[in-house]
């Protein structure tokens, strides 16, 4: 590799998120990518192995050598919600923090949370929307920003408030859950009410991600929405499963819809972001729900 080459160091490299960045990094010759991960995960077949990714245990990090980085992106922080949990989480950003900054990495890149804003709004929020912090996770992904926005006051840095996301093996999703349900049972029954769900697909994600590091730091803004304005109901959702499942497998999945009252909105403006570097999602929920279906699928012939 070349002098032009492009360190970047990603924590949690073996998550979902890290595991897609990986994915698109893996093979480019002018980036060298150090994956920060537990011992063992670089082992997963998740992991990509590429020879300009280097995985880094997360016990070693206070043996390597930050100055050597040009951009960290951290993506480490754990979803679960106990408080143990999102304490030790925290203790790890705050260390990644200091050993960067303190080293001279060139420039900062937080992974945030669309959850920081007001669940029940009215129209796509925007960067200067006011954070309304209703759980753990939306105070522990702040706190983060807070940190991330005074140490490192003196380089360049960003705090990247992203959409949730969806993408094969990723279960927790609603989308995943009906997915699994239509399979099952033929069928799907949902709510109709004012929730409009704001969903991204990982890949989408990744790329909106890296998207940043192919502009100079210096311009970068103290924080970018990663989604978009579009969002789906629970019956938007039940009927693309439908329709992928007439598509690609002859089944009919029925409907049952029933009324709701609950209110929530994750939509985002990315529009910030789509001017600085020119990126917008491009993978439709059909395109999603599909891949969805297709990975359940292979590991249902595997487990036979």
């Amino acid at each position: 590799m070349g002098h032009s080459v492009k360190k970047i160091a990603i924590t949690g490299a073996s998550g979902f998120l890290g595991t897609n960045m990986l994915k698109q990094l893996a093979g480019d010759e002018t980036t060298q990518v150090y994956a920060f991960c537990f011992a063992g995960e670089e082992d997963k077949p998740n992991f990509t192995k590429a020879a300009n990714i280097i995985p880094v245990h997360n016990d070693d990090i206070d043996n390597f050598d930050f100055s050597q980085i040009d951009i960290v992106i951290q993506c480490a922080f754990p979803r679960n919600a106990d408080s143990a949990v999102i304490a030790n989480g925290l203790d790890f950003v705050a260390k990644v923090l200091r050993l960067a900054v303190s080293q001279g990495a060139g420039a900062f890149i937080n992974i945030s949370s669309q959850s920081i804003y007001d669940p029940e709004r009215k129209e796509p929020a925007a960067e200067s929307d006011p954070a309304v912090l209703t759980t753990k996770y939306a105070v522990g992904k702040y706190a983060v920003e807070l940190m991330v926005n005074t140490v490192c006051a003196d380089i360049p840095h960003t705090n990247i408030r992203m959409a949730s996301l969806i993408g094969e093996a990723f279960d927790q999703r609603v989308t995943n859950k009906m997915v699994d349900l239509a399979l099952e049972t033929g069928s799907l029954t949902v709510t109709d009410d004012q929730q409009f769900f704001g969903y991204m697909n990982v890949e989408d994600a990744a790329k909106g991600i890296l998207s940043l590091t192919k502009i100079a730091p210096e311009t970068w803004r103290e924080a970018y929405n990663l989604g978009s304005e579009t969002t789906y109901t629970l019956k938007t959702m039940a009927e693309t499963i439908a329709d992928v499942f007439a598509a690609e497998l002859n089944r009919t999945v029925t409907i049952a819809v029933n009324a709701g009252e609950k209110c929530l909105n994750s939509a985002l403006n990315g529009s910030a972001l789509l001017h600085d570097t020119g990126f917008a999602p491009q993978i439709q929920l059909s395109e999603s729900i599909r891949r969805i279906l297709r990975y359940k699928l292979e590991q249902r012939k595997q487990s036979q």
